[in-house]
């Protein structure tokens, strides 16, 4: 059977010649047979021509409802409001029908939000300063679910730079400092939003994670975060640093605040596709928050149901968590006896190993799949994207990239080697992975909650932004090591407060919190929120 032909025509104005023809396919170390050139040359200025068309119609993001909840007093926080340097933009966002927001439970909280959190007519910084006029035009789905319910948004929160590491030096805008010791990490890259929460400026906070940003701050300040399961908040208007390991969550003063704030912003939303068949619909989400306090009243925070009965719950000490980069033993001592403590309530407690958790620093894909989005790749994902922000990194010009942080700059760099050498490489790293998944899953299937410290040490005295390269990647090494593993498999992982050390170089008198982290199930936020309640409320973490 003959197969048709089509001809097509070439623009004489096209600027695709057989020259550029040849460069292109140059790039994967082939080139087009010379009888097969007119053709190719022609089939490529078709496609270059549809290129053209599409990027000259106008863009779609959700329109925001600016008339019901429209955007006061936007301005740039001055030194006097932002001792800490924990804003980013200061503005006022509520509902004006104060009759309508009454109803809803975040009514009258003032939140925050991470400074890569859409909020239309707001600049948005993220970090960053390889440009500085960029401000969004749509509000994440986050943001309108706090409004929906009540909450007042009282502006952005300072994030590290492209949100991109866990030392809270290293936005374009200068250090966040650390409410217990200002030259000292708050952590990152959610720094601002932790230390606006630690010192009462905002009532609740939303993080971004992707390694550990939700958890790092809230360890190094004393407050509590949650990265939920993946998916389970919409990620929708939120800068992506890595699709696959994006995860958005609440940061809060106590563990009753951050389950009402995650009732409010989780759901499915019908644009994010980073959320699975188990994501329920806004009106199916938990009531985490009126669960939490009727278990806590039923005095059985730390039961869970067996065969028409309750069980007692079951906490694995995660062995391996103890053995990470530059882990301090004393930050383990003070987690495993925190740990201990649950036996007192009623909990059962056991030691539990999971070799695989050692090895998932080296298979994180962050390494160098976040080039893709400073690439301005898309990875065939059906969701929002963000391309007028995109669109400011290019083209890359040299000032562009001398303005990188250094973690940001070396991830471009690792990614674009990966890319030439190694181009099977995302593909294993997901696989590994997903073992990995597998190995956790298999182990909280024996217990209810795997327990190990959120950060290896507390706070460190940062070092200066100019400092070298390797410097900096010298600070953080190991500080994400328990905290990233489960960006990448999706489990849900809450960190509370659960005692105090002094730094190891002193003073005595200086004490800095300590993190605990607990790790459960997919979609079992509920079960890390009882047992972080049932501790939290059972012991006073500053002076156990």
């Amino acid at each position: 059977m003959a197969l048709p032909t089509v001809s097509i025509k070439v623009s004489e104005q096209s600027q695709i010649t057989s020259e550029v023809l040849q460069k292109t396919v140059s790039k994967i170390n082939v080139k087009i047979r010379d009888y097969l050139v007119e053709d190719y040359t022609a089939a490529l200025t078709e496609g270059q021509q549809a290129m053209e068309t599409v990027m000259a119609m106008d863009d779609f993001v959700p329109k925001p409802d600016t008339t019901r909840f429209p955007r006061i007093n936007v301005h740039y926080p001055t030194k006097e409001e932002n001792k800490l340097n924990g804003w980013a933009w200061k503005a006022t966002v509520k509902n004006l029908n104060d009759d309508e927001a009454k109803n809803g439970p975040l009514y009258g909280k003032t939140v925050c939000l991470k400074d890569n959190v859409c909020l239309a007519d707001v600049p948005c910084l993220n970090g960053t300063d390889v440009f500085s006029n960029w401000v969004p035009k749509t509000d994440a789905t986050v943001v309108t679910r706090i409004l929906e319910a009540g909450g007042i948004i009282t502006g952005k929160a300072m994030c590290e730079n492209l949100s991109a590491f866990g030392v809270s030096n290293t936005a374009a805008q200068g250090p966040v400092g650390n409410p217990y010791d200002p030259t000292r990490s708050a952590g990152g890259s959610s720094s601002g939003t932790g230390v606006l929460v630690a010192t009462g400026q905002a009532d609740m906070g939303i993080g971004g994670d992707q390694g550990g940003s939700i958890r790092v701050p809230a360890a190094h300040v004393g407050i509590v975060g949650l990265k939920p399961t993946y998916g389970l908040v919409p990620y929708t208007g939120i800068v992506s640093s890595e699709f696959s390991v994006d995860h958005t969550g609440p940061m809060t003063p106590d563990v009753i605040s951050n389950a009402l704030l995650l009732q409010v912003i989780a759901g499915i939303d019908g644009i994010d596709d980073r959320q699975d068949p188990k994501t329920p619909l806004p009106s199916e989400v938990p009531k985490y928050h009126a669960l939490l306090l009727a278990a806590r009243d039923a005095r059985s925070l730390l039961s869970l149901p067996l065969n028409g009965g309750t069980r007692p719950m079951k906490i694995g000490i995660l062995k391996e968590g103890g053995e990470t980069t530059n882990m301090d033993p004393r930050v383990f001592g003070c987690v495993k006896n925190a740990a201990m403590k649950f036996a007192e309530l009623g909990a059962v407690v056991e030691d539990i190993s999971v070799p695989g958790h050692l090895s998932a620093p080296l298979i994180a894909l962050y390494r160098f799949s976040q080039a893709n989005n400073l690439l301005g790749r898309g990875g065939g994902r059906k969701q929002l994207y963000l391309n007028d922000y995109t669109e400011l990194f290019h083209p890359w010009t040299q000032e562009k990239f001398d303005k990188l942080f250094p973690n940001s700059a070396n991830t471009m760099i690792n990614g674009l080697y990966a890319d030439e050498h190694y181009p099977m490489l995302h593909g294993k790293c997901h696989n590994l992975l997903r073992k990995l998944r597998l190995d956790y899953d298999a182990v909280l299937n024996e217990v209810d909650i795997l327990i190990m410290p959120t950060t290896p040490w507390v706070a460190k005295v940062m070092p200066p932004p100019n400092a070298s390269p390797l410097t900096h990647f010298g600070e953080a090494r190991g500080l994400l090591d328990n905290a990233q593993p489960f960006d990448h498999t999706g489990h849900p992982a809450l960190s509370i407060p659960c005692g105090v050390l002094s730094p190891p170089e002193g003073p005595e008198t200086l004490k800095l919190p300590v993190g605990m982290q607990l790790v459960s199930k997919h979609h079992h936020e509920l079960t890390l929120y009882k047992a972080g309640l049932a501790w939290s409320e059972a012991f006073d973490w500053k002076n156990v």
